[in-house]
């Protein structure tokens, strides 16, 4: 059998007007939206594993402003052209998310970090 993690997962998956954004501050490089959980269309975070989802989801909404800054950097290091207030409704609306309290390891070797 598999090794649970105890840590949930948050995923992350762009929307709309994300990509408005993204083609408005590079309009020569056009980008359509991929279908929600499109493969490779998210990004997967470990957090903190919570007993309960609502715990989960209240530790999103704390902390979303590292998520969302983490997601522009990815497009674009220059925070002048990022929105003026990060807030949890622009999140929102930039982002579907799931998050998931069972996550399993199936390999049996160690997992390995990397900054970035």
């Amino acid at each position: 059998m598999f090794d649970t993690v105890n840590r949930d997962v948050l995923i992350l998956f762009p929307k709309q007007p994300l990509f408005d954004w993204v083609n408005y501050i590079f309009p020569d490089d056009k980008l359509k939206c991929p279908k929600p959980m499109a493969h490779d269309a998210g990004d997967v975070f470990l957090i903190p594993e919570f007993t309960h989802p609502d715990d989960a989801i209240e530790y999103l909404k704390e902390n979303f402003i590292e998520f969302f800054e983490q997601e522009l950097f990815d497009w674009t290091t220059d925070e002048n052209l990022w929105p003026e207030k990060l807030t949890w409704e622009l999140f929102e609306t930039w982002f579907h998310y799931s998050i998931q309290s069972v996550v399993m390891d199936i390999l049996d070797e160690e997992i390995e970090k990397k900054d970035f």
